[in-house]
């Protein structure tokens, strides 16, 4: 089974026990029925169902797992990427993982009768695909039983084609959410009552929801449906011998023979006392979906893991730290020549998706995912130059997340904490260098990765300190922290030449929009010093036209207005008037002449 990554593959094994006889009963009970499934969404009838071109169509959905919390004593203070977790760290943060530690990650696909279908196969094959999206995947049956017991049955994917659009990714605006509180059997514990968990869950000072109304000013406002102070139901009991990863599963049926509709909540959090069953993970959740499983760990942890797979649940992934280690084994903040970088799984403790015992905020990066950061308060690095920057707790209109594009993909992102509220964030007081200095975290649409600016001794000191620089060589971006004070920060970025073999720009990026990308951004090769290619078919539409867009956003442009082969900035489109072919196009950055060549 793949793992989603960000920057370094993480192997893992299967759970203790993950074979269970259950899985095998229910696999073998459910393959005629979707093996029916299968053949009709083929368009063929069921006895193609044993060849390598059945097809599984419904929509996309991952599942993912998180360890167990332990109770800390003290502040962060993260160990090696190859250590065990420290006390309030989740249990299994390894970054490089070796064998025998569970599947985190599952990719299932639900399909139109509900039914879930666990997808195998390479771990690449739904790169590109966002949960919720409808997909059609390409590949066979397995006779393997399904590692979550949410899955009916197995598939081995080849190839997947989406079918739709991928869902919008902002969390702005009421969202309902059901607490079902669940029993193992009828012997079975039930740790805390319906008016405690409607406390930890809606109505507390500390509550889930008063942690999303205060990460996000109030523009995500978890809610009940029937209740104004929360809906929580239970105790509903579910069978005793119920697998891991089946529980949401079995709290749904429970939840139907007790004449109880979940199906209209946007968000359904199960939470239940999970004494000698052997599942390894403290909770889990369908990533960009509805539901979540929280095993109880005491008020305040049950509240630190619900948030966290709320955030899943909202489609954030995990927030980790970089590695980075010299050809001499010396601790670095970025890679170097011989040396290397790997992704410390839950590794940012500043980030309720990676450390999430210590329950603080989320960072700019992921506020501005949910759309609690409006892109008008994201200050994108074109040029060298110095930027100023607001606390991301803070509510404001100004500028709270500064990205710099990276000539490699993805960007770096940089972002001001302050002491903020009376308690998740409030905890920015005990970090005196998070307090003093800005945060620096590599992103991709996969997540983010904190990196220390003063590595190897934790990443309480990651932030970058006043008067101190960051630099990239490689990248050829360096960061220097000018001030910092409650109102905010000022940072210097200087945007050079890119080293180690690389060219110099005047931009980290180049994107080409035209007529034939229908206006969409396609990124453009760096092959010179200052020049920038890209090779592609143009003429197939009457009216062709380019222009050139440094990151993408259309924030900065360039078109050629007077038709002499030199672009201005917020000029025009630029005609093509060659006719249909392929095209090479290069662009210059420094003195913005730009040539568009027929190769073919």
């Amino acid at each position: 089974m793949r793992q989603h990554r960000s920057w370094a593959a993480i192997r893992t094994g299967r759970p203790p026990g993950s074979r269970r006889g259950a899985a095998r009963l229910r696999a073998a009970l459910a393959s005629a029925a979707i093996v029916a499934l299968l053949a009709a969404a083929a368009g063929s009838p069921a006895a193609a169902a044993s060849t390598d071109d059945e097809r599984l169509t419904g929509t996309y959905e991952r599942l993912h797992a998180d360890p167990p919390l332990t109770a800390r004593t003290g502040p962060a203070h993260p160990a090696p990427a190859h250590a065990g977790a420290r006390p309030g760290e989740l249990a299994a943060s390894g970054v490089a993982s070796g064998a025998g530690e569970p599947d985190r990650t599952h990719d299932v696909v639900r399909l139109t009768d509900g039914t879930r279908v666990q997808v195998d196969g390479d771990a690449g094959l739904f790169d590109g695909v966002a949960p919720g999206q409808r997909v059609r995947v390409t590949g066979s049956s397995s006779a393997d039983a399904p590692d979550v017991d949410e899955a009916a049955t197995t598939f081995e994917g080849a190839a997947v084609r989406t079918l739709s659009a991928a869902p919008g990714s902002t969390a702005v605006g009421g969202r309902t959410v059901a607490v079902v509180l669940l029993r193992l059997g009828p012997a079975g514990t039930e740790p805390v009552s319906v008016d405690d968990a409607r406390r930890a869950f809606f109505t507390a000072p500390d509550s889930v929801a008063a942690y999303f109304r205060e990460s996000s000013w109030s523009q995500l406002e978890l809610r009940g449906r029937d209740r104004p102070d929360g809906d929580v139901y239970g105790y509903l009991e579910i069978p005793a011998g119920t697998g891991c990863w089946g529980e949401a599963s079995a709290g749904t049926d429970a939840a139907q023979a007790a004449g109880l509709d979940l199906a209209g909540y946007d968000h359904v959090a199960f939470v239940l006392d999970s004494p000698d069953r052997g599942c390894w993970y403290g909770g889990w959740a369908s990533v960009g979906g509805q539901e979540s499983v929280n095993l109880w760990a005491g008020d305040s942890g049950t509240r630190a893991v619900a948030q966290h797979e709320l955030g899943h649940n909202l489609g954030l992934n995990h927030a980790n730290a970089l590695v980075c280690t010299a050809a001499d084994g010396r601790p670095t903040s970025v890679e170097e020549p011989g040396g290397g970088c790997v992704v410390r799984e839950y590794g940012d403790p500043f980030d309720a998706m990676g450390d999430t015992w210590n329950q603080m905020q989320f960072s700019a990066n992921y506020k501005a995912r949910l759309g609690w950061i409006t892109p008008s308060r994201v200050t994108t690095v074109t040029g060298s130059g110095t930027y100023t920057l607001a606390p991301s707790e803070a509510p404001t209109d100004l500028p709270q997340d500064l990205r710099i594009p990276l000539p490699s993909g993805g960007y770096y992102d940089v972002d001001l904490r302050q002491p903020y509220g009376q308690a998740w964030d409030a905890k920015v007081s005990r970090y005196p260098a998070l307090m003093n200095g800005v945060e620096i975290r590599r992103a991709t649409d996969g997540g983010t990765a904190l990196v220390d600016t003063t590595p190897g001794d934790g990443y309480d000191d990651a932030a970058l300190q006043v008067g101190r620089t960051f630099t990239d060589a490689a990248a050829g971006v360096s960061v220097r922290t000018e001030s910092v004070g409650p109102a905010g920060a000022v940072v210097h970025v200087e945007l050079g030449p890119v080293v180690g073999g690389g060219y110099a720009s005047t931009s980290p990026t180049m994107t080409l929009r035209g007529t034939s990308t229908g206006w969409a951004a396609v990124p453009m090769v760096l092959v010179a010093d200052h020049t920038w290619r890209i090779t592609m078919p143009f003429g197939a539409h009457p009216d062709e036209a380019l222009l050139f867009d440094t990151d993408g956003t259309g924030a900065v442009t360039f078109g050629d207005a007077d038709g002499d082969g030199t672009a201005e900035p917020g000029g025009p489109r630029t005609p093509m008037t060659q006719g249909p072919a392929v095209y090479e196009v290069t662009f210059r950055d420094d003195t913005l002449a730009y040539a568009v060549v027929r190769v073919w």
